[in-house]
C-alpha cells in the first residue's frame, strides 16, 4: 500500500518539475493524481516492481499484458498512457525506463521499474 505522505510528496515533485498543478495535459493525456497513484500501486505489486510498457492503441481487452493494460483497467479507459506516465515519473526519479529483451521475439522492449 502506498502511503498518503509518499503520494503527496510525489505529486508535489511532479508539479514542481513540470511547473503545472495536477491535473495537467502532457503529450496528449491528462496527468492526474489518480493516474500517478495507480501507476505506483501497480508497479509495487509487480514482480521485481517492473512491468513491460506494452503500449498499444487498442482496447484494454486487446492490449498485451503489461503496465498499459493494467492502467487501462485501473482507470477504466482505452487510452494508451504507460509510456507517457513512465516518462513523467522518470523525470522526478520515481521510476526508470529500461530496455529488456523479449524472450520470445528477442526484440528489446521498454519496461518501467519502480526505484523508490
Amino acid at each position: 500500500m502506498v502511503s498518503e505522505n509518499m503520494l503527496q510528496d510525489l505529486y508535489q515533485k511532479v508539479e514542481l518539475e513540470f511547473d503545472e498543478m495536477l491535473p495537467f495535459k502532457y503529450r496528449g493525456i491528462t496527468i492526474s493524481n489518480e493516474m500517478i497513484k495507480k501507476t505506483i500501486e501497480i508497479l509495487e505489486k509487480a514482480p521485481n516492481r517492473e512491468l513491460p510498457q506494452n503500449c498499444r492503441h487498442l482496447s484494454k481487452e486487446e492490449t498485451p499484458d503489461g503496465l498499459d493494460r493494467e492502467l487501462k483497467y485501473a482507470l477504466d479507459t482505452n487510452l494508451r498512457m504507460a509510456n507517457i506516465i513512465s516518462d513523467v515519473l522518470a523525470e522526478v526519479g520515481t521510476v526508470e525506463v529500461i530496455l529488456v529483451e523479449n524472450e520470445k521475439t528477442r526484440r528489446m522492449i521498454k519496461h518501467t521499474r519502480l526505484i523508490k
